[in-house]
């Protein structure tokens, strides 16, 4: 049974002319949150610690608070290692965040800078995504997976996800910070789309997609394979929709992202990995949009845990037993990720996590105070 350390978001003020109670602060409670847990204590001195977290894009509003990334790349410090701050580049080649540049800019008009977070970003698959190291796995779907160089160059690797809710996935935690925030865009692409593009009946010619090919893999209009490093850019740019591509299921997309997962855990050490979930905020969609919804359930808190399945197996729990806010897309149903999209469920990825023997299903919840 997995331990899954708990601090509530709730600031009980017993005593309402007692305002100056620091102790009360999210920020100290996660501060003693990780402390109890002792995450971070086999970090040592001269350790790159990557804080992979996710930045949001232009036009979110209400990802993680920049305050908590600091409060842990501080403990990190104290600790004797060196933090940084990391994502990696988005699916495509058209997009601002498809790019570090783009990523870096939203992060900064979003609150992320070195100076806040009290750490250097990096975005860890490079300018456009394609710096990795191939990692062959045994997985359900996927047999290779493309890690992020500054990824697999960490000596440990600190999740700190916001987590929510997805139209795809169902949720967004632990499994989904790593699986797809950890690859570089041809690992995205693997996750989300079948097979490799092809063009089709519909190509005029235009040579659209011939210019914004990074590898030159597009030949007398036919895509050779064995070069495409699948960055989705082709399909983006055709405008008479001749290039054909054939997106994942919920499922397929769930349990790819976890096979992805598990490369990031066999690469980098299952020992150097550990997870911090935020159930603040818990909104229906991905901070990928470019939009923030209304929360679907209130605040929760802070979990902790070196399990990756157990601690996004928690948070699923405690937002399925919350009550459900007002003006929100939530719906009453046992899972609510189900309720609100009606086809994917939590489950999707949880069981192939379980399957991949990634961590536990049954957890303690210890709380902290």
């Amino acid at each position: 049974m997995a331990m899954v350390y708990f601090t509530s978001s709730r600031a009980p003020v017993e005593e309402p002319e007692r305002w100056y109670q620091p102790q009360l602060s999210a920020i100290n409670k996660l501060e003693r949150l990780l402390e109890r847990s002792g995450i971070l204590d086999d970090i040592e001195r001269g350790d790159q610690v990557a804080l992979k977290t996710h930045f949001g894009v232009r036009g979110t509003t209400k990802p993680l608070r920049s305050v908590f990334i600091r409060k842990v790349a501080q403990m990190v410090k104290t600790k004797g290692g060196e933090p940084f701050v990391t994502e990696t580049t988005g699916l495509g080649m058209t997009r601002e965040r498809c790019f570090a540049t783009g990523k870096i800019e939203a992060a900064e008009e979003n609150g992320y800078t070195s100076q806040t977070l009290s750490a250097p970003i990096i975005i860890a698959d490079g300018l456009k995504g394609f710096d990795c190291v191939e990692v062959c796995i045994d997985g359900a779907q996927l047999k290779k997976v493309y890690v992020a160089k500054h990824i697999a160059e960490a000596d440990k690797v600190i999740s700190l996800a916001h987590f929510k809710g997805h139209m795809n996935s169902g949720f967004g935690g632990a499994l989904k910070n790593i699986g797809v925030g950890c690859v570089a865009k041809t690992s995205k692409y693997d996750s989300h789309i079948y097979d490799p593009p092809s063009i089709n009946d519909l190509c005029d010619g235009c040579g659209a997609c011939v210019k914004i090919c990074p590898v030159d893999a597009i030949r007398e209009w036919k895509v050779d394979i064995e070069k495409c490093i699948r960055c989705q850019g082709c399909a983006e740019v055709c405008e008479k929709g001749a290039i054909s591509v054939k997106w994942t299921s919920p499922k397929d997309l769930s349990e790819r992202f976890v096979d992805c997962a598990k490369a990031v855990l066999d690469l980098v050490g299952r020992e150097n990995l550990r997870y911090v979930n935020f159930l603040l905020d818990i909104t229906p969609h991905c901070d990928c949009c470019p939009f923030s919804d209304n929360a679907i359930v209130p605040d929760l808190g802070i979990l902790a845990s070196e399990d990756i399945l157990a601690i996004d197996k928690a948070a699923v729990d405690m937002v399925n037993k919350a009550p459900i806010l007002a003006d929100s897309m939530a719906k009453k149903a046992k899972d609510k990720f189900h309720g609100m999209y009606g086809w994917t469920h939590s489950s999707y990825q949880l069981n192939a996590a379980k399957k991949l023997g990634l961590g536990s299903m049954k957890y303690e919840i210890i709380k902290v105070e």
